[in-house]
């Protein structure tokens, strides 16, 4: 026997139901690092959607504002620079190489060829 349209619609409506609550809780659990709350209005802001402020100077100087009142929310929002980290870590090697290898013929010089480019790297590192 076939079924009948109130019972196929309300087939149709638990199983929808059931599709929107597992989607629903997937996208609260699976994605509590996408929203974030404003400490002074406590207004939730989708980081996903959320407009990014400031000028790119190494990602240091991003941000994102409240919606609502219009603070700041989040500094320098975004992943890590991988390639500017390793770069950074590489400089941090190189430095020390330049020194070892360099101080027995410039002496003082040398030294600080390899002081200042691992210090750079350092900073590179930071910075990512």
């Amino acid at each position: 026997m076939l079924p009948t349209k109130q019972e196929v619609s309300g087939f149709y409506r638990k199983i929808n139901a059931k599709i929107h609550s597992k989607a629903f809780f997937h996208a609260i659990s699976g994605d509590s690092e996408a929203y974030i709350k404003c400490k002074h209005c406590e207004n939730i802001i989708n980081l996903r959607e959320a407009k990014i402020s400031g000028y790119d100077s190494e990602h240091s100087l991003r941000h994102i504002h409240c919606n609502k009142c219009g603070r700041i929310v989040k500094w320098s929002p975004g992943e890590r620079n991988i390639p500017s980290l390793i770069q950074g870590v590489c400089g941090i090697i190189l430095g020390g190489a330049l020194a070892y290898l360099l101080y027995p013929h410039l002496n003082v010089y040398g030294l600080q060829a390899g002081f200042f480019t691992s210090v750079y790297g350092l900073f590179k590192a930071l910075i990512s």
